[in-house]
């Protein structure tokens, strides 16, 4: 006579397994999808339009679509810089603008500001030669350490030839979806996210690497990264070769996916790292780069290596 039980618990065990196996194939499944769908950057991303990015601006600063990273990554995704095909979701501001920064394909820069009426701060173009062009990002950032989101804003800078009305020629102006603004001067506003006043707001540029702002379009990336550790709270970290590179920069953190600084900067394919903890674990990343007209043209960050130096 057959036990109800044991076949009872039978079948629970084969249904739990198949289960088990079900969930392990859509783990693999969705695993093997983000690996295959990560984007490769094009070759050619010197060649962003920023005239494709404003005409675009034109079209849509008031359409209501998104908020305003939104637009302003339609914007640039019309000049030519692709997003990132593997995302499912909305960029933050500071995303962003870590997408374009770590894939070398701007750099970021603080802006000098002065008032140009009555309390109003704007970007005089004459005071940050080479830090912002028609069709570059400004970023605006909140200094209140408590702000729970201090990139707050994002716009696309039109160029200092003036308003619509033909004022203010000089001053950069720019394109801003979330309160409609089309070409009017950028200033620094009030925080969105925390209601800091104006004055502490610190306006960044986010200057795209382009041909047309006179950068070449080097897209060099360090590999075979090696690490070791040395006497005296050392580290030393090694590479190969990066075609046609001029010089390499090194960057550390206490993190593997934390924040990145620059340590030092060499022609060699090693760096000795004095590090503030000896016994610790550091990361390390490594970003070529190409010297053209007097420029320094960055490549793109290498994948990171650990190091510990001797206590």
């Amino acid at each position: 006579m057959k036990c109800k039980n044991c076949e009872k618990r039978q079948y629970n065990i084969l249904t739990i397994k198949r289960k088990l196996v079900g969930l392990l194939t859509a783990v693999i499944l969705v695993f093997t999808m983000t690996i295959t769908t990560t984007p490769a950057l094009a070759a050619d991303t010197n060649q962003y339009s920023s005239e494709k990015a404003m005409a675009y601006a034109k079209s849509h600063w008031n359409d209501g679509k998104g908020d305003c990273v939104a637009f302003v990554r339609a914007c640039v995704q019309a000049g030519g810089i692709p997003k990132e095909s593997w995302r499912t979701y909305g960029y933050s501001a500071k995303e962003y603008v870590d997408y374009l920064v770590k894939n070398g394909l701007a750099e970021k820069h603080i802006l000098d500001t002065d008032y140009y009426y009555a309390d109003y701060q704007g970007i005089r173009a004459s005071d940050n030669v080479g830090k912002i062009a028609a069709g570059d990002i400004i970023l605006y950032h909140c200094n209140n350490k408590k702000c729970a989101k201090r990139d707050f804003h994002v716009s696309l800078a039109a160029g200092s030839n003036g308003t619509n009305e033909g004022k203010y020629p000089g001053w950069i102006t720019c394109y801003a979806h979330n309160k409609a603004v089309n070409n009017k001067v950028a200033c620094k506003i009030k925080c969105s996210k925390c209601g800091a006043e104006k004055n502490s707001i610190t306006m960044y540029s986010v200057h795209f690497k382009s041909e047309a702002n006179g950068y070449y379009g080097y897209i060099g990336k360090a590999t075979g990264l090696k690490s070791a550790s040395l006497s005296g709270s050392r580290i030393s970290v090694s590479w190969k070769k990066t075609a046609s590179a001029d010089g390499y920069r090194v960057y550390r953190s206490t993190k593997k996916s934390g924040v990145y600084k620059k340590v030092g900067e060499t022609t060699k394919l090693s760096f000795k790292n004095t590090v503030p903890t000896a016994g610790k674990t550091y990361y390390y990343k490594i970003r070529p780069y190409k010297n053209v007209d007097g420029k320094k043209c960055m490549g793109l960050y290498s994948a990171p290596v650990s190091g510990r130096a001797k206590k």
